[in-house]
C-alpha cells in the first residue's frame, strides 16, 4: 500500500499547509489594500498582529490533525480529497471567525473573506500538485513486491485492480494457494504453509490474504511476523463489522491491516512534526559539543569517530543507527568477552566493566552523549524522540511472538525503559516496559519521559 510513503510524507505536508496558509493570511493584507472594494482601510489596519497568526497556526494545525486531508490527499479518490481539504478548511475559517469576534473585532470583513479564499486555492492547488506528483514518483519508482495468500474470485478481481492502478505502488510477484489458479501471467510459488519461506526467498514487502480460513491466518502471521513485510486482510462481512484498524479499499475491495500502527493518524503526525523540528533545533544547539567530542574521540584512539550499527525499527525494518564511537575500533571482533546468558537463558550483550569500552567512551555512555548523532535518525524518521528500544537484530531472533509488538512504533532515543531503571534492567524485561508505554501513548507521556530522561542523565544512573 501506500501507507509508509502517507506517514512520512503527512508531517510535511501539514507542516506545508501550515506555512501556505500563513502566507495567505499575509497576502490578504495586500490584496484588501489593493482592490477598491468597501472602505478605504490604511496599511497599518490590514496588517494583523502577531497574535493572530499565532491563532492561525493553532487552529489550522488542530483541526488538520482532526480530520487529516494529508491522508485523504494520498489515499481517497480525488472527489474525496478535495472534500476532506475543503471541510478542514472551512471549519478552521469558523473557528477563526469566532476568535476575531470575540478578540479582535476590528479586522476587517473583506480581508477575512480574502484570507479564506486565498487560502483555500493555494492549499487545493498544493494538494493536487503533491497528489499527482506522489502518485507519477510511485508508478514509476520501486514497486512493493507483494504476494497473495488464497485464491478465488476475489484474489483474481484483486490483481486485476492492482494492476489498473499502478500508481498503488504494489507489483503482485505471485501467489501462495492450496488450489489451482487460471492466471497465465502469475505463477503459484508454493502451497498457503509456504508462505513464510516464500517470503523469505522472494523478497516479499506485502502480503494480502485472500483467504477465510482465520485460524490459518492467524498461524502465519505469527510466522511472518519476525519479518519485514507488512500483513493485509481482504476481509469477511463480520470482519468489517469488528475492524479496529482504517479500512482501504482497491477497486471496491475492502482491505484492512493486520500491522497496523499502535498510533493514531492524528497521534502519529503530532509525533513526527515535534520529532523533525526538536531533533533539528538540537542538532544546531549541541552542535558545538558534537565537534568537541569528535576531536576526543579522534585523540583517544584510532578508527571512525561515529558508530553505525544495524537495529530493527517499525515493522521489523532495519535502519542503521548511528553514535558516537565509545569502543575500541575492534570491539565488533571481541563481543564473545562479554556476551552472556542470564539465568533466564536470555542474551546479555552489556557488562558495567566491559573491556572494549574508551575512557572518552564511558564518560559519554555515562552522560548518555554518545547518542547525541541518533538526532540524525530522528530526523531522518527511521526513530523518534521517545519510543520503544531499537533492538539489535540477534536479540530479537530470539523474540517470542508477543514481544515483536513493541515494533509498532518508531523506537526512540529514550524510552520509558531508559527512565525506569535504565540499563541496570535485564535487556528482555524492557519489553513489558515498551509495551506500557505503547499501550498509555499521549503527546503528553513523551514529554514526561523526555523531562525524566534530563534528569536521570544528569544523575548517570543505570548507564554503562
Amino acid at each position: 500500500m501506500l501507507e509508509r510513503l502517507v506517514r512520512r510524507l503527512a508531517g510535511s505536508v501539514l507542516l506545508w499547509d501550515i506555512l501556505v496558509t500563513l502566507v495567505a493570511l499575509r497576502g490578504a493584507a495586500s490584496v484588501r489594500l489593493w482592490l477598491i472594494y468597501g472602505n478605504e482601510i490604511s496599511r497599518t489596519q490590514a496588517l494583523l498582529p502577531w497574535q493572530l497568526y499565532g491563532v492561525v497556526t493553532c487552529v489550522w494545525t488542530t483541526v488538520f490533525l482532526l480530520l487529516v486531508p494529508q491522508r485523504s490527499l494520498f489515499m481517497n479518490t480525488l472527489l474525496e480529497a478535495i472534500g476532506r481539504l475543503v471541510a478542514a478548511v472551512a471549519l478552521s475559517v469558523l473557528v477563526f471567525a469566532g476568535v476575531l469576534y470575540l478578540s479582535f473585532r476590528n479586522v476587517s470583513r473583506l480581508q477575512f473573506l480574502y484570507f479564506a479564499g486565498i487560502d483555500i486555492i493555494c492549499l487545493l492547488t498544493f494538494h493536487l500538485l503533491v497528489r499527482f506528483a506522489i502518485r507519477f514518483r510511485v508508478q514509476y519508482a520501486k514497486q512493493q513486491r507483494t504476494l497473495i495468500v488464497g485464491s478465488g474470485v476475489q484474489a483474481q478481481l484483486l490483481v486485476r485492480e492492482l494492476d489498473r492502478r499502478p500508481w498503488v505502488g504494489m507489483r503482485i510477484v505471485g501467489y501462495t494457494s492450496d488450489e489451482p489458479i487460471d492466471n497465465e501471467n502469475l505463477p503459484i510459488l508454493g502451497s498457503i504453509n509456504d508462505t513464510a519461506r516464500i517470503v523469505a526467498e522472494h523478497a516479499i514487502d506485502e502480503v494480502i490474504f485472500v483467504t477465510q480460513q482465520h485460524e490459518q491466518v492467524m498461524h502465519l502471521s505469527l510466522q511472518l511476523v519476525q519479518l519485514p513485510v507488512m500483513l493485509h486482510m481482504v476481509p469477511t462481512i463480520l470482519d468489517l463489522t469488528f475492524a479496529r484498524t482504517p479500512v482501504e479499499t482497491l477497486g471496491g475491495i475492502p482491505v484492512i491491516s493486520l500491522r497496523e500502527s499502535a498510533l493514531t493518524e492524528p497521534q502519529r503526525l503530532l509525533k513526527q512534526l515535534f520529532d523533525k523540528l526538536a531533533s533539528a533545533l538540537l542538532l544546531v544547539l549541541v552542535s558545538p559539543l558534537m565537534l568537541l567530542i569528535a576531536l576526543a574521540i579522534k585523540l583517544e584512539s584510532p578508527g571512525p569517530v561515529f558508530f553505525f550499527q544495524e537495529r530493527i525499527g517499525e515493522h521489523g525494518k532495519r535502519f542503521r543507527m548511528i553514535k558516537f564511537r565509545s569502543m575500541y575500533a575492534d570491539a565488533e571482533q571481541r563481543w564473545q568477552e562479554v556476551m552472556q546468558r542470564d539465568e533466564y537463558g536470555k542474551l546479555q550483550h552489556k557488562r558495567n566493566d566491559d573491556p572494549r569500552v574508551t575512557n572518552i567512551g564511558r564518560r559519554l555512555r555515562r552522560t548518555s552523549l554518545d547518542e547525541l548523532p541518533q538526532l540524525f535518525n530522528v530526523l531522518r524518521g527511521e526513530m523518534s524522540l521517545v519510543g520503544p528500544r531499537p533492538e539489535m537484530p540477534y536479540i530479537a531472533r530470539e523474540y517470542e511472538p508477543w514481544q515483536w509488538q513493541r515494533f509498532r512504533i518508531p523506537p526512540g532515543m529514550t524510552g520509558w525503559w531508559q527512565v525506569n531503571g535504565r540499563a541496570d534492567k535485564l535487556m528482555h524485561l524492557h519489553t513489558e516496559d515498551d509495551l506500557y508505554y505503547i499501550q498509555n501513548y499521549s503527546f503528553w507521556l513523551d514529554l514526561k519521559i523526555l523531562w525524566m530522561t534530563v534528569r536521570v542523565v544528569l544523575k548517570g544512573a543505570g548507564a554503562f
